[in-house]
């Protein structure tokens, strides 16, 4: 009768476990739905960086998020990317910092809100007058923005 019972036990037990961690996974994905607006599924984001400067002048690229730094690169002519889970990341926003010579930039390079529907490969290309992101639907970089004011320079140190 004892063994019987611990049988049962045990087998209660991982009916329990069984339950609560189907349970447990539905509740993260529809967390993760509800909140962020993305599929618990979601694809890696991947961002590029396309050095768009002119002819042999090197962009000295450096970005991080709250959580990651992305470390230093020097770009003459080809392009960086880098991937990430934007689950991992919920409200993401990757930060770079430009800098060649004589002039030193800042620019928010990946913000959810702005870019989470926006590209799955969110590819840049960088000019003096700016970043410039690539408009999957026209195939064109005409997607600019500004760079971030000197006075947010203080708050976001990079290079």
């Amino acid at each position: 009768m004892t063994a019987m019972m611990n049988s049962s036990a045990k087998l209660t037990f991982i009916c329990f476990l069984l339950l609560t961690s189907c349970a447990g996974d539905f509740w993260v994905k529809t967390h993760a739905e509800i909140q962020n607006n993305i599929p618990a599924e979601a694809p890696l984001k991947r961002v590029e960086i396309q050095n768009n400067l002119p002819a042999g002048t090197t962009l000295i690229v450096h970005c991080k998020s709250i959580d990651v730094d992305l470390g230093v690169h020097h770009l003459t002519t080809q392009s960086w990317s880098f991937s990430f889970n934007p689950l991992q990341v919920r409200k993401s926003v990757f930060i770079c910092g430009f800098a060649w010579p004589g002039q030193l930039k800042l620019f928010d390079i990946y913000v959810a809100s702005r870019d989470m529907n926006a590209c799955v490969e969110c590819i840049w290309k960088i000019s003096p007058d700016g970043p410039c992101r690539l408009d999957q639907a026209t195939n064109k970089f005409d997607v600019c923005f500004s760079w971030d004011p000197p006075a947010q320079y203080e708050r976001k140190p990079l290079i």
